[in-house]
């Protein structure tokens, strides 16, 4: 009888803890939830009264540093492939232009940290579409390394044969980033030129369609993720 005691009185216990630890993760996911949901506000109200936003920590530590490692991975395998003007049906290489080096991420890929990115801006879109009625329904992003010396001209982001892209989003992989290394985002707004450094994990988003843009030409290793929601 003791030991029927002993078995029930474990099983309850057992049972007990599992209750215990499937709320601290359901208050876990909750709070995840309210984190995210905190910066997707914060990204809109930017969008909102500016046509951009600047978040820091849009992304997990983790995906920022697996999406470095690959990125650094791809360049010492040479198989970024030098950016050209223009969408994917009308492309010609223009350095004067742009003299960054860049490689596509597929939508289908195996890499944990490439999904877990593709995952997130899958949620942020979502999200605008569900509360502010933006009906984006695809996304591309790619690579982008500036060498040392590489820059990209003032332009803007929307195509004249191709009007899909609606907002513009870049995310920095650089780790220490200093002033005088350059490489600095420049926006051209109406009042005023909004100049923004390149640090670690920083996030910009901004209207493909109004604000025209410039990468100041860097004297260091540039390194990011770049991208469109359409």
């Amino acid at each position: 009888e003791s030991n029927t005691l002993t078995v029930n009185g474990l099983a309850f216990f057992g049972q007990a803890l599992s209750i215990y630890f499937t709320g601290l993760h359901k208050q876990e996911f909750h709070m995840e939830n309210a984190n995210l949901i905190t910066r997707y506000e914060s990204v809109i109200d930017g969008l909102i009264d500016n046509n951009y936003a600047i978040i820091d920590g849009f992304f997990e530590e983790d995906t920022l540093i697996g999406l470095r490692k690959e990125l650094k991975n791809k360049i010492d395998l040479q198989a970024l492939k030098n950016a050209k003007v223009g969408n994917r049906t009308q492309q010609t290489e223009a350095k004067v232009i742009r003299s960054d080096k860049i490689q596509w991420i597929k939508e289908d890929t195996l890499n944990p940290h490439e999904q877990s990115y593709l995952k997130s801006m899958t949620n942020f879109y979502t999200y605008l579409n569900q509360h502010c009625y933006t009906g984006i329904n695809a996304s591309e992003f790619h690579y982008a390394c500036f060498e040392e010396g590489s820059f990209y001209k003032r332009h803007l982001d929307r195509f004249r044969n191709d009007d899909r892209r609606k907002f513009s989003i870049v995310t920095y992989l650089n780790q220490h980033w200093e002033v005088d290394f350059g490489g600095l985002l420049v926006l051209y707004l109406d009042q005023e030129e909004k100049r923004i450094m390149p640090e670690w994990g920083r996030t910009i988003i901004f209207k493909s369609d109004l604000i025209e843009h410039e990468v100041i030409k860097s004297s260091k290793e540039r390194l990011s993720i770049a991208g469109w929601l359409k």
